[in-house]
Parts: structure tokens; sequence; C-alpha cells
């Protein structure tokens, strides 16, 4: 018998007869709470990172090329997801991330050897490194080992490391330095901003079609080419619709449903009195969300059958901010010239090498809609800017708008168009509610500062309803130090805070490329 199994089943019988039952649990205070799930989490995380690198081993023993060989395959399975999710009890998913995990620490072990000091004066456990950028800028390997090694010391968990490395995805040839920049960037953002694993991998999302805005291009169309509409009668006389939407028809679409039952989806707040008696009455709908957003959609087409929309949305016209860069704007225009050409067949303009219908064509820039991670092409950006529905939102080098500061209490529709555009959604840490769902914050309370009556762009963040009022109710703040906010919670140390937006990556993408 394995020295190494007889280790694991004692460690299994010690861990779970001292496990605590509810009753013990129960028994807590809130602190002792909030410690033991921390303690219990650390256990987790290092049972989580055996199983990891042994799903990753099964995964490697179970490869397709080594046929009826193969350890699943010996089994009865056709993989190593397959048998490993038969084994632990799992879903598909999650084996598949435990493979992915386990070879990230692999990938660990190779860029950071325990060895390193030598078989003479390596102490029996070697010191735990400095957890700064600094530290894994200097780790040898491909660009994600950094990823791996903060893994391997626990500076990022494994669902932020797999979300990390998922959002990046594997960078095109002579890309590797850009992304290895950007992961860096990532982590430090982690480190200061308590991202969740869902947010980190968004902004590794944004931050890949930032970098590299000609697949980003490509990928925007290929979305668009994939648009469908389906209609279907099931046997109960229901009528089933199967709609595919693009980022941009999906705001054409839902834009309009969504500010339409905003109080039922938990929007921000109104002020009009108007509104407020409106959202009280949608508020005290007795239909559902679903029935509510099927009668919505068909009363927009009937409005439109019979072009009667001013009642319907009276002073709140739907519309969608698409934000861009002065430097992809002029990718954009560069790239209509070029593209006329290229469709006619004629690459000799096109960069790079040409070889007709494979040939990408130009760098036709990129841009984002509101409250969406996917970048469309500034070239579609340039067209839709000349629709009515559609606010452009231009952004400098440094990340900001023009000032916008109005003598007034409130933010103007374009300041809070601005601010959308720049957060992308709630700035609270961890949190992930997209821009319809949050208020506009004064970082300096206005009634504070009688001399400087002013609400200016950047002097205002996003915050959802229930991160809003946690501010104001434990007199936090907000403080902006140059183009950065700080959130100063009483009793703890400040924490940066975020931006969610696409443009703002992009930004950051440009700067690195400077």
């Amino acid at each position: 018998m394995s020295s190494v199994l007889d280790s694991l089943r004692s460690l299994a019988t010690v861990v779970t007869s001292a496990l605590p039952c509810a009753a013990d649990l129960g028994s807590l205070s809130a602190p002792e709470e909030a410690e033991a799930a921390r303690v219990l989490g650390g256990i987790r995380s290092a049972v989580g990172s055996s199983i990891a690198l042994l799903a990753a081993d099964i995964d490697r023993k179970s490869a397709r090329e080594l046929g009826t060989d193969g350890l699943a395959q010996k089994n009865g399975f056709t993989d190593g997801a397959g048998f490993l999710q038969d084994l632990v009890g799992i879903e598909r998913g999650e084996a598949a991330r435990l493979i992915r995990v386990g070879g990230m620490l692999e990938t660990a072990a190779e860029a950071e050897p325990d060895a390193s000091l030598g078989a003479d004066d390596a102490p029996d456990a070697p010191p735990e490194p400095p957890q700064t950028i600094e530290y894994l800028a200097a780790v040898a390997g491909a660009w994600d080992a950094p990823i791996a090694v903060a893994l391997k010391h626990g500076w990022l968990t494994a669902s932020q490391a797999d979300g990390l490395r998922q959002g990046l995805r594997v960078p095109r040839p002579g890309f590797e330095p850009a992304w290895r920049g950007a992961t860096l960037d990532l982590i430090r953002d982690c480190w200061t901003g308590r991202w969740s694993p869902e947010g980190l991998a968004r902004a590794a999302k944004r931050m890949r079609a930032s970098l590299d805005t000609h697949t980003a291009a490509q990928e925007a169309q290929q979305r668009y080419a994939q648009r469908s509409f389906r209609r279907f009668i099931r046997h109960s006389g229901m009528v089933h619709y199967d709609i595919d939407l693009d980022p941009e028809s999906d705001a054409r679409f839902y834009g309009p449903v969504k500010q339409l039952l905003s109080p039922r989806f938990g929007g921000p707040r109104f002020t009009a009195e108007d509104d407020i008696a409106a959202a009280k009455t949608l508020e005290d709908d007795p239909r559902s969300n679903e029935q509510l957003a099927a009668d919505t959609v068909i009363d927009l087409i009937q409005r439109a059958v019979t072009t009667d929309t001013g009642d319907l949305f009276k002073t709140h016209e739907p519309h969608v901010t698409i934000a861009v860069t002065t430097t992809e704007l002029r990718k954009a225009r560069a790239a209509q010239d070029v593209l006329s050409k290229h469709h006619a067949g004629d690459h000799t303009s096109c960069p790079g090498p040409a070889f007709g219908l494979t040939c990408d064509g130009p760098d036709q820039g990129i841009a984002f809609l509101d409250g969406r991670d996917e970048a469309i092409t500034a070239t579609d950006a340039l067209r839709m800017i000349c629709d009515r529905g559609y606010t452009p939102l231009f952004f400098d080098e440094t990340g900001q708008t023009i000032d916008l500061g109005k003598d007034q209490r409130y933010f103007t529709r374009t300041q809070r168009r601005a601010i959308t555009k720049r957060d992308g959604g709630c700035m609270y840490p961890g949190c992930d509610r997209p821009p319809e769902d949050s208020e506009y914050h004064h970082i300096n309370p206005w009634a504070l500062h009688p001399s400087h009556r002013k609400s200016e762009v950047r002097d205002g963040i996003l915050l959802c309803r229930r991160h809003h009022k946690l501010i104001h109710d434990f007199v936090a703040h907000v403080e902006r130090q140059r183009g950065d906010y700080w959130l100063h919670w009483p009793g703890k140390p400040p924490q940066q805070l975020h931006t969610k937006s696409g443009v703002q990556a992009l930004i950051r993408a440009e700067r690195a490329r400077t």
C-alpha cells in the first residue's frame, strides 16, 4: 500500500472526526463564525490543490492518443474529465476546471522549483516568497506563469486563477509580452480590489479585447454572423421563440424592455414625482417579471407598428451609449478606405502579408456598448453614432471624458452617461451589478461644499442601490487620487475601487503600448 495513500486515509479520519456539527457551529459568535469560515476555506483550498494535481495527472494518462491504454478508457470512460467526475462526484464543468487548475500548479512547480536553494543548505520547507508583483514579474516561463505561481502560494484562489487564465486565453504569436504585462496588472487589481472570480474573468476578457483589437473585431463580426430568430409551436399551443443576438442587436432589443421594467428588475431609484408614482405602480403589479417582460415586448412591437412611442417612454427615450477612445476612432477611419479595397479583392493596402480570401483585413479598432464585456468594431461604432438611438462618449488617454461640471445638485444626463461608461457598473469591491442597476454617488457630498456647488464627472461614481445605501449608513467615503478611487471604510485600511468598463481596459492597453 502506498505511503501517500495511507497518509491521505489517516488525514481523512482525523479531519472528519474534528469537523464541528451544526450545533457546534451555531454556538459561535459572529467574529468566530467569520474566522471558522476562513479556516475551513483554507482547508478546502489545500485539499482542492491536491485533487487538482491528481486531476491533471489522470487527464494526462487518459489522453486520446493513448487509445484503449488510457487510464479513463480502461475504466470505461471516454476521457479524464468523465473519469474524474465519477471518482469525485462532481459536475463535468468542475472536473474540467480541476484539470486546468492542476495544470497551472504543475506549471508553478516548473517555474519555481522548491529545490532552488541547493541540496546541502536547503531547509525542510523553503521560505515563503514575498507577495509582490515584482516577484511574480521575475518568475521564469510563459506569459501565464505568474498566475500559476500566485495560485501555488494562495495569492489567488483556484477560481480566480482559472477565471483569469480563461478570460485572457492564449495570445496570438507576438502578443505574449503584452499578455504577461496584463496578467500582472490584473493580479495587482485583484489584490487591491477584492475581485470575485467572475469579475476577474470579465476584466480579463475586456483586457484581452483591448490588447488584441484586431482579433476582437473579428470576433465581433463572428458574433453578428451567428444571430438567429426561430419560432416553435408547442403541443400545448404556446409559441416558443429562440433568439440569439449579438451585443448591438441585444442593446436595441432588450435595452428598452429593461428600461421600462427597471423598478421590478432592481434598477436605480427615481427622483421625479411622476417617475416615483409610475415605479410604485409597476412594483405593485401582480404579474410576474416574466409576464411583464412578455407583455412589454408585445406592447413595444404594437407601438412600433402604430408609430406611437412617445406616450410609452415619455421623457426617457431609450438610448445606447457607445464608449470609444480617440485612438480606436483613428483606426476605424483609417480602415474604412482599406476595407473598401479589401472587400473588392484588393489586398495591397492590408497590413501584413495578403493571401487573397485568407486576408483578415485592416485593424478596425474596437468600442464597447453599455454593460457589455464583448467589444464591437469601431467602424460599427462610427455607423451607429449616426443613429438617434446611440450616444457616443469619447475618452482621452487619461481615461476621463470631457469635464461636464454644472452649477446644480444632480448630474446631467450627459454626465451620467459619461460616469456610466467610465465605471462600467457598481464600483464597490466584489459587486458585479451592471450600470442599469446602479446609482450616481457624489464622492464630495454636494451639501457640504457650498462654495463649489458643482456636480462634476470626476467626483461621481456608480454604486448599486444596496452599496450606495451601505456607504451612507456607515459613513464611509470615497476619495479620488488623480484618476483612481479609494474606499475609506471606518476602521479598515483604504481599498482601491476598480472599473468594470471595457473602455478603461482599452485605455490601459493603449498606455502599455506607448
